[in-house]
């Protein structure tokens, strides 16, 4: 028979849920077990959290939660790049410019 523990933060100790203790809902979750599954990636039998933290890493794959954000500041940077490439073209382009003012001077 399964048993179902929980986080007591007052003792700040494991305690099992029994009829006449009932599962506190603002308790901090505790991951059950993890039901064995194919992987998608490449067909690999996976029965375990270690296997999976294994398989996730060496396939480049990552749960969605841990890439919060990523997005974001990708779009930052690429707007911050995208500005400095801007300023570059018109810096280049008013040298241009300037370069064949300074030969229709010199050479009529």
């Amino acid at each position: 028979m399964r048993r179902k523990w929980v986080y007591d933060p007052t003792s700040k100790e494991m305690v099992e849920v029994t009829p006449d203790r009932a599962a506190d809902v603002a308790a901090p979750a505790v991951w059950g077990d993890l039901k064995p599954f194919v992987s998608a990636a490449d067909g690999t039998y996976i029965s375990d959290r270690g296997q999976l933290r294994r398989h996730m890493k060496q396939h480049g794959i990552a749960f969605a939660d841990e890439m919060k954000g990523t997005a974001e500041r990708a779009r930052r940077e690429r707007a911050k790049r995208e500005r400095s490439e801007r300023i570059q073209a018109v810096c280049n382009a008013y040298e241009q410019v300037r370069n064949i003012e300074r030969a229709k001077k010199r050479f009529g």
